[in-house]
């Protein structure tokens, strides 16, 4: 692509997610079908155009042009992706998985990787993780939170996601180690202080149950949830 067609198609990216944003998904739709018919089957308008179906919820039509924009370019990584995560909105995870190995092995084939592109790997899993969590089946979601956590681990929310399904477990051990990565990171991150005295206390580490309270309690002295719990040890103890 020469540097005046990544201009203008820079250019007609923003103005799709302008419309996307705006949820003017008729005048997306017509511009990137102009484009198409002006510039050819592109791989990058057809995954434009597959994302505004997405965006409708019309998942099938969005599959038709991730595929089509595969098609066109086979190293397309995007469409790749998007594709993974439509067919994780509709519950065919197995299927998703292989797609997402399909762009795995393209992505390991390249000597550097930008986060937006591991970011987005990341969400995969973590899309597929959802799904198996809605579904119940708890070992398999805290699985594929660790694979998004492995290729993208600058991801608290999910560490957390992950430390409160091992807690739901009873892998108490396990949910304090993600917990401790998280507050490595950042040391006034109330939910996970309050977590980890949560856990310390369930463990019988009842000292530790109150250090943790108390941090998160000079990090924010209005949070309620550390106040009660060090109140209710108080009450307790007299």
């Amino acid at each position: 692509m020469s540097s005046k067609d990544r201009r203008l198609f820079s250019e007609l990216q923003d103005k799709i997610l302008i419309y996307l944003r705006l949820q003017r998904f008729q005048a997306a739709e017509e511009l990137l079908k102009s484009a198409l018919e002006e510039h050819g089957q592109l791989a990058n308008l057809l995954n434009l155009l597959g994302l505004v179906y997405h965006r409708q919820s019309q998942f099938s039509q969005a599959l038709d042009f991730f595929e089509k924009a595969r098609a066109s370019n086979p190293s397309y990584i995007e469409a790749y992706l998007n594709m993974a995560v439509t067919l994780s909105d509709l519950g065919f995870y197995d299927q998703a998985e292989k797609i997402y190995n399909e762009a795995h092995t393209l992505l390991t084939e390249r000597q550097s990787l930008p986060d937006l592109i591991l970011g987005r790997v990341a969400n995969l899993h973590t899309s597929t993780a959802k799904g198996y969590e809605q579904a119940g089946l708890s070992q398999e979601a805290a699985l594929e939170y660790l694979k998004a956590l492995q290729v993208f681990p600058r991801m608290p929310d999910i560490r957390l996601r992950l430390a409160k399904l091992y807690l739901r477990l009873g892998s108490f051990h396990q949910s304090q180690e993600q917990l401790s990565l998280i507050l490595e990171e950042s040391p006034a991150h109330i939910e996970s202080l309050n977590l980890m005295g949560t856990l310390s206390f369930r463990l019988g580490d009842q000292d530790g149950a109150v250090h943790f309270w108390q941090q998160a309690q000079l990090s924010n002295p209005n949070d309620k949830t550390s106040r009660t719990y060090l109140m209710a040890l108080q009450h307790s103890s007299n």
